[in-house]
Formats: structure tokens, sequence, C-alpha cells
């Protein structure tokens, strides 16, 4: 292959990655258009007055988008989800599972602490540059009760890389 047509080709791979993202999708669009870019949806979250779609991105669940559609079916914004500072908005005591996974998506894992009576939703994102984890502790009534971070497991004994 001549050096041109392997740019070309290495071009056009790039921007059809490009058009699978859904930073692409503005305010306004429809939801049939979401969903012929981005194809369906990891889940589907209601909201007051529409609903949200879930997208999980990459292979280590990092980076979540949520696409917020008002009663219409209109995008009216999309948003990465898993950072630092969402993860500080949730409050012990007041928010519940359903509010968790409305904000935050799927969890990559849930396990159950005998020990303590908590189940803890551990959501992968990534702080800066290294591989986190964020654990939100619920009770058996489905509040939550603590949110710690601390480094995703998966990555350790490897200098912040995949085993």
């Amino acid at each position: 292959m001549k050096p041109f047509a392997l740019l070309l080709c290495a071009l056009s791979a790039v921007l059809l990655a490009g058009c699978a993202s859904p930073t692409g999708i503005l305010p306004g669009t429809s939801d049939s258009v979401v969903r012929s870019r981005l194809g369906a949806p990891d889940a589907v979250h209601a909201l007051p007055d529409g609903r949200r779609l879930e997208y999980v991105l990459g292979p280590y669940q990092q980076e979540v988008f949520m696409v917020d559609l008002d009663a219409a079916g209109t995008v009216r914004q999309v948003r990465q989800v898993r950072t630092a500072e969402n993860f500080a908005r949730l409050q012990p005591g007041r928010d519940r599972v359903a509010d968790v996974q409305r904000e935050f998506g799927t969890p990559w894992k849930v396990e159950r602490y005998r020990a303590s009576g908590l189940t803890a939703w551990l959501y992968p994102y990534l702080e800066g540059s290294f591989y986190s984890m964020m654990a939100v502790h619920v009770d058996d009534r489905g509040v939550v009760q603590s949110v710690q971070n601390g480094p995703d497991p998966r990555f350790l004994g490897g200098g912040n890389r995949p085993d």
C-alpha cells in the first residue's frame, strides 16, 4: 500500500471513531439520531421529565456518558459522569441505590461485606492519570452510607497499567 493510501485509511479510521463518540452529540439532537450514531444504550434510566441513556466506553468502564433526553426525545445534555467531582455530590444518609445508578450507571461490580452488613457498588474512573475505583457503600435498605475511593485493583502491581 502506498504511503498516501495508508495515511488516508488511518485518517478515515480516526474520523469514523470520532463519529461514535457521545461528545459529538449536541443538544437538540433526536433520540433516533443518537441511537443511529451510538447504537443501543447500555441502560436507560427514568428522569422526572424524560429519560437518560447510558453509554459505557472502553474496556475498563472508566468513562460512562449519559445522554439526557426530554419528554419529546430530544437531547438536553451529554456528559461523562464518572468523575471525582460528580462522586463528591453523593450524600450518605440521603441518596439511594436508584439515585446512584441513575447518576453513575451500572456498577462494574457489586460486593457484599458480611462483617459490616454493607454492599459496595464499585465504579472505575480516571482520577487525573490514575486508575481509581469509587466504592459506594449501601445498607440493606438501599441507602448510601459512605463513599470511598482508592486505586483500581485491576491495575495494582503493574505500575498503573492493566495486569
